[in-house]
C-alpha cells in the first residue's frame, strides 16, 4: 500500500505518516511540512496512475501500550515531616512526645536558619525523646 495521498481540499500530494484520533491523519507535504488533515479528505494517489478512487482510510497497527513503571519511592509517605508539621500533629503522631515537647520542636525549627531542620541530628537538642527509636521505626523525616 502506498503512503502517497492527495488532499481533496488543497490538491496537495501528501505522505501519510500516522493516524491521529479517529478522524485525523498526520501527513507531510512536499516541502517537509507536517500537518493534520481530516481522513475523509485524503484520496489515494499513485505517481504513475494519478488520483485513485476513494478507499477506506489508511490503517496502522496501534503500538502496544507501555506498562506503568513500578514506583521506587512510595507515593504515599505516612511518615511525619518535621519541617512541616505543627505541634499538635507532632504530639498526636509521635509516641512518647507530648504537646509541650512538640512545641519545643517547633520552636527549635523556627529558630534555625531558614526555619527548618537540615538534618536529623539537630533534633538531639530536644531532651526526653528517644530520637533513635523514632528514626529506626521510620516515623519521621525532614525535607
Amino acid at each position: 500500500m502506498s503512503n502517497l495521498f492527495q488532499d481533496q481540499k488543497t490538491g496537495k500530494l501528501v505522505e501519510f505518516i500516522n493516524k491521529h484520533d479517529k478522524e485525523y491523519a498526520m501527513v507531510r507535504d512536499a516541502g517537509g511540512n507536517i500537518a493534520y488533515v481530516c481522513l475523509d479528505s485524503l484520496v489515494p494517489y499513485d505517481k504513475d496512475k494519478g488520483r485513485l478512487t476513494k478507499v477506506a482510510s489508511p490503517q496502522i497497527q496501534p503500538e502496544p501500550e507501555e506498562e506503568l513503571p513500578v514506583p521506587v519511592v512510595p507515593i504515599e509517605d505516612t511518615r511525619l515531616n518535621l519541617n512541616m508539621a505543627p505541634a499538635e500533629q507532632i504530639a498526636k503522631r509521635l509516641p512518647g512526645v507530648g504537646y509541650a515537647t512538640a512545641k519545643r520542636i517547633v520552636e527549635l525549627r523556627m529558630s534555625l536558619s531558614g526555619e527548618r531542620f537540615n538534618n536529623l541530628k539537630q533534633l538531639e537538642n530536644i531532651p526526653r525523646v528517644n530520637w533513635d527509636q523514632l528514626i529506626e521505626e521510620d516515623l519521621i523525616f525532614i525535607s
